[in-house]
Parts: C-alpha cells; sequence; structure tokens
C-alpha cells in the first residue's frame, strides 16, 4: 500500500476508534511536516540565532505562515522587556531599545490606558502582579529564561517577568484547553524553553487567505515538533509581530487585514532579544568581477548548496552589507566542501592595519577567519576575495558583530 493510502487507512481508523488516538497521529503527522527541512528558509542573524520562516500550503485546517526566531542561551545573549508610556509597535520598541529582534508582549487593555493585564515585572520592579495560575515568562539576571504557570502576585526570582497565558506545553506535553478553543484559530506569539538550551520566538499569521491562524493546541502541536518542553501563549490576533534588526517586520501582522508587513499594532509591551547581529552574504548576492565565472554545486546544503567558481586568473568576488549596527564586527569567508574549491584567498576591503595583507587558506566545509571591519554611521562593508594565483570559489561571506549582551533593556 502507498505510504500516503496508509496514513489515510490509519486516520480512518483512528477516526473510528476515538478522539485521542486520531489526535495522536495527527500529532505525528504534523511532526513529520514540521521537521522537514523541505520548505523551510532559514537565515543566521545572530550569534547563536537563527530565523526560520515557512509557508504550509495545509497544516491542521489550512494554510499556515509560521515564524520561527530559534536562540541557543549564551553568555552574550539576553532577553529584556519594553514597556511603553503609550502604546507603540514592536518594532518601535525594539528599535527604541536598540535589540536585535522582538516579539509583541502580554495581553493590555486595548480599550483603556493599556496598562498590563496581569504579570509585569522590569528591572526588578513590580508593575503588575499575576492573576492566580497565569501562565508566564521570566528572565533572570543570570540570563536563564523561565517559563511556567504562577501564582499571585509577584516573581521576585526573575528580574523580569510577563504574564500572558495560557500554558500551551508543560514538560513536553500539550495542554488541553476543551472543546470550545479547540475550533478558535487566530494569530498567535508562544514563547517555548527546549530540552537542550534554546528558546523559541514563534509567530502564526491569520486572519487572511493565505493563514488560517491555530487554536491552543494547534499551536502547542507546533511547537512540541519544534522541540519544546515549556511553553506559554502571548498577546494575539492583531498584535502578533516578529521584527528583526536591519530586515523589520518578518510576519505577516494583520490589523490592516492583508497579507503583507505592514499590519503591525500598538502594543503595551515587547519581548526583548539582545545578541551580537550575523550578516551572511551569499555568492548569490556578490559582485563577481571578471571571466570565467560559472555555478557549481558541493552537494551539502550549504547556503543553497551552491557556490561560484571562476577559472580565468584575477577574477574578484565582492560581499556588500549594510549591517544591522555601526561598530567591529569579524569577518570570515566560507570555503565549499568539494576540497578542489579550497584556493588560497586574498582578502581586499579590508581594514588592512587589523586584517594585514596575507592570504588565508579555507579548509574545505570550514569557515576561514579574514579579520575585521569597523563600520560608520552608513553600516555598510564590503568585503573583496582574490585568489593568489589563478581560479578562484567563493561560497560566503559572514559578519558577526563584536558585542556583549547590554546591560540594560531599556
Amino acid at each position: 500500500m502507498h505510504q500516503h493510502a496508509r496514513r489515510r487507512s490509519a486516520l480512518a481508523l483512528a477516526l473510528a476508534l476515538g478522539p485521542g488516538v486520531a489526535g495522536a497521529i495527527a500529532q505525528q503527522d504534523v511532526r513529520e511536516l514540521v521537521l522537514s527541512p523541505i520548505g523551510w528558509q532559514t537565515h543566521e542573524v545572530g550569534v547563536g540565532v537563527l530565523l526560520r520562516q515557512r509557508w504550509f500550503p495545509r497544516l491542521f485546517t489550512g494554510p499556515q505562515s509560521v515564524t520561527v526566531l530559534d536562540v541557543r542561551l549564551g553568555p552574550t545573549v539576553r532577553f529584556g522587556l519594553a514597556c511603553a508610556p503609550r502604546r507603540a509597535t514592536t518594532s518601535r520598541l525594539g528599535e527604541a531599545a536598540f535589540a536585535l529582534a522582538a516579539v509583541n508582549g502580554g495581553f493590555f487593555d486595548i480599550r483603556g490606558d493599556g496598562h498590563a493585564l496581569g504579570l509585569l515585572r522590569r528591572d526588578g520592579v513590580l508593575l503588575s502582579g499575576a492573576d492566580a495560575g497565569q501562565g508566564c515568562l521570566g528572565f533572570a539576571a543570570d540570563g536563564g529564561v523561565h517559563v511556567t504557570a504562577r501564582p499571585a502576585g509577584d516573581w521576585p526570582e526573575v528580574r523580569d517577568a510577563l504574564g500572558a497565558g495560557p500554558m500551551l506545553l508543560v514538560d513536553g506535553a500539550v495542554v488541553e484547553h476543551g472543546e470550545r478553543q479547540a475550533g478558535i484559530r487566530h494569530p498567535r506569539t508562544a514563547v517555548a524553553a527546549t530540552a537542550d538550551g534554546r528558546v523559541l520566538l514563534v509567530t502564526v499569521d491569520g486572519r487572511t487567505a493565505m493563514a488560517t491562524g491555530m487554536s491552543f493546541v494547534e499551536l502547542a502541536t507546533l511547537l512540541q515538533a519544534l522541540g519544546g518542553q515549556q511553553a506559554v501563549n502571548l498577546d494575539g490576533g492583531g498584535s502578533t509581530t516578529l521584527w528583526r534588526r536591519g530586515a523589520g517586520v518578518c510576519n505577516f501582522p494583520c490589523d490592516n487585514k492583508r497579507f503583507d508587513h505592514q499590519g503591525e499594532r500598538a502594543v503595551a509591551n515587547a519581548v526583548l532579544l539582545f545578541a551580537p547581529a550575523v550578516v551572511v552574504v551569499d555568492d548569490d548576492a556578490a559582485d563577481l568581477i571578471g571571466d570565467g565565472w560559472h555555478p557549481a554545486n558541493d552537494g551539502h546544503g550549504w547556503h543553497g548548496a551552491d557556490f561560484a567558481r571562476a577559472t580565468a586568473a584575477g577574477a574578484r568576488a565582492v560581499f556588500a552589507a549594510e549591517l544591522p549596527f555601526a561598530g567591529r564586527y569579524r569577518v570570515y569567508a566560507f570555503a565549499p566542501v568539494t576540497a578542489a574549491a579550497a584556493p588560497a584567498w586574498l582578502p581586499g576591503g579590508l581594514d588592512l592595519a587589523a586584517a594585514g595583507a596575507r592570504e588565508v587558506q579555507a579548509s574545505p566545509g570550514q569557515w576561514a577567519w579574514l579579520g575585521e571591519v569597523q563600520t560608520g554611521a552608513d553600516r555598510r562593508a564590503a568585503v573583496t576575495l582574490a585568489a593568489s594565483g589563478p581560479g578562484l570559489c567563493v561560497d560566503a561571506v559572514r559578519f558577526e558583530q563584536v558585542q556583549a549582551a547590554p546591560g540594560s533593556s531599556r
């Protein structure tokens, strides 16, 4: 029997046996679909930070648009909160705090003065107490991230805390929310902690023909497939927004009722991510100078699985980028995995006082350090790769910001 036919038969049998079995099979199907690398667009945007996006023609009951900021905790990574005296968009809150990225935060009084509904603690000061049993997100002074339900009142063990809810995952298990919630689908924002020390900031778009939105259980099932262990729902609907410095709004907020990036709603608070920025420029975006350039494939999937090869002498490749922050960046070049594609590179366009006029031998399948660049107010940088002999292979150049996590979330 064909695999899809077996799956349809199993699902029909599960429906006959009862909703519990059907749900288990549906979760397995979702896990296989979500974990498939096909369809995901993945970009490294910070040290330990990946941005993953995918549009599913059908997931659960219809098309879905999912954006995931996958953050590995480390000494240069920190989360914080932004609070606005007057409501402001998530992108404006992130820009003002000089954050790398931000998502909208907790619930607020949308018809009144915009005050937080539930727990809000910032820089060690309690601004609003938690409701009993409220699903909350807490950021400790040591960088730890905690996702849990809280009793009423304060959460003094953490520096910053935000209440929203409900809880979606507890110890890896999906939290049920009753039959009524099973059919209510909206745009959603959630935060999940994984067992291997990562934090997932996730938005699911909705309220358009291109994005159905999800119920609480559907969102929890998605987060479970992504590796979440503890997960909490944040404010959703027209508030759902994920913003990244240098790229703008990444998801498709729906407050303008269109599937574009312009429909942000002003919110009362936001979750901020601080981490050194990373920009990777692929050879597809490079300016390839000289004769004899042609595409090649390394077969390993690095940066689109392709690279560019030039056989003529004097070929050069210029990798230019507008970087998210002004300042100092380490610069690396990636060598294609093919063993024959690792010539000696001579970097140009760098600060030669730092990099030195030297040749760099790149090991196949690894990043080779080239030097450092210092960007000015225009935040622009360019690196030129040239071969010391005939022939040149280029794949990607990576700019990594030299920065520690800031000490304030203001």
